[in-house]
C-alpha cells in the first residue's frame, strides 16, 4: 500500500492558500490598505485608533492610524512573497551556473565554491546580514539604495550554499554511465550539462528552491524583529507619545515597525508575523514532501 506524502499534501494546501491571498484582492473588495480612519464614534464619545479585532468592523483590528489589518495582511502577501521570490531567483541565477561549472571542471572552481560555502556557512545568516546592514544603514542613500543592499545581502547569504549543493550533485551525476558515454562521444560540456545533467537535477532543484524560500522568509522575519526591513516609516509625535507608522503593507515592515507594540496592541505585529511563519512552514513542508517523493521514486 502506497503511503501518503503528508508533508507534500500539507505544503501544497498551504501554498494554495498563499496563492489565494495573492488573487483575493481581485475577487473581493477590500479596504484600501493605505487609508485608515483614525477616529471613530462610539455612543457619545470618540475613539482613537488603534482598534482591537472585532471593533468597528475590523476583523483583525486596525493599526496605529486606523488602517484595516486584514487588508494590509492580504495585500502584504504580494510584497513579501514577491520580494522573497526575487531573492530566490537571484540566488539561483548566481548559484546554478557557478555550481554547474564547479561540478564539471573541478579544480580551482570547485575549491573556490567549497571555500565560499564553508566561509559563509560558518557565520549564521542572521548575524551576517544584520551586522552588515546595520553597519551600512546610514551610508546607503535613499529607499532604492536600501532595498538594493537588503536584497543583495539576502542573496549573498545563501548563494554560496546553493552553489555547493549544485556542485556536489553535478559530481554525482558526472560518473553515471550515460554522462560518461556522452563525454566519450565528444559532446560539448554545455550540451552534456543541458541534456544529461540538468534533467536529473529537477527534483533536487525543487527541494532546494522550496527550502531556500522558507529560509528567506524566516530570515526576513528575524531581521524585522531587529528593526531591519524594507520600506520607510514616519514618526508621529503627540503629547507624550511617539508612534512609528510604516508605509508599505509588507509583512516584515509591519512586524518590525510595530515590534514595540507587542504588549499594548499585540494584534498589530502578530498577524504579519503569523503570515511569515505560516508561509515559511508551507515551503518547508513542500521541500520535505519533494525530498520524500524523490527518495521513493529513486
Amino acid at each position: 500500500m502506497r503511503r501518503l506524502n503528508f508533508p507534500l499534501i500539507l505544503g501544497l494546501m498551504l501554498t494554495a492558500g498563499l496563492l489565494f491571498l495573492l488573487v483575493l484582492p481581485e475577487l473581493v473588495t477590500l479596504e484600501d490598505p493605505h487609508v485608515g480612519v483614525y477616529m471613530q464614534v462610539e455612543g457619545r464619545r470618540l475613539r482613537l485608533a488603534p482598534f482591537a479585532p472585532g471593533e468597528f468592523g475590523y476583523v483583525l483590528g486596525s493599526d496605529m492610524v486606523g488602517r484595516d489589518m486584514l487588508a494590509r495582511v492580504v495585500y502584504g502577501a504580494r510584497y513579501t512573497l514577491g520580494l522573497a521570490a526575487g531573492v530566490i531567483l537571484l540566488r539561483l541565477a548566481v548559484a546554478l551556473p557557478a555550481g554547474l561549472r564547479a561540478g564539471w571542471a573541478g579544480g580551482r572552481a570547485g575549491r573556490l565554491v567549497q571555500t565560499l560555502a564553508v566561509g559563509f556557512g560558518s557565520i549564521p545568516a542572521l548575524a551576517l546580514v544584520a551586522m552588515t546592514l546595520g553597519g551600512l544603514r546610514w551610508l546607503i542613500p535613499g529607499q532604492a539604495g536600501w532595498l538594493a543592499a537588503y536584497v543583495a545581502m539576502l542573496v549573498l547569504s545563501g548563494a554560496p550554499r546553493m552553489a555547493e549543493q549544485v556542485r556536489r550533485r553535478v559530481e554525482e551525476i558526472m560518473i553515471m554511465p550515460h554522462v560518461e558515454a556522452a563525454r566519450a562521444l565528444g559532446a560539448t560540456p554545455g550540451r552534456i550539462l543541458l541534456r544529461h545533467v540538468l534533467p536529473l537535477m529537477r527534483a533536487d532543484l525543487a527541494v532546494m528552491i522550496s527550502s531556500e524560500m522558507a529560509w528567506v522568509l524566516l530570515l526576513m522575519g528575524q531581521l524585522a524583529v531587529f528593526g531591519i526591513y524594507v520600506g520607510g516609516t514616519v514618526a508621529v509625535r503627540g503629547d507624550g507619545w511617539v508612534r512609528i507608522i510604516e508605509y508599505l503593507p509588507e509583512w516584515g515592515q509591519m512586524l518590525g515597525a510595530n515590534r514595540y507594540n507587542i504588549l499594548g496592541t499585540p494584534w498589530i505585529p502578530f498577524y504579519p508575523g503569523l503570515a511569515l511563519g505560516l508561509s515559511a512552514a508551507a515551503f518547508h513542508l513542500l521541500a520535505e514532501g519533494f525530498r520524500l517523493r524523490g527518495l521513493r521514486q529513486g
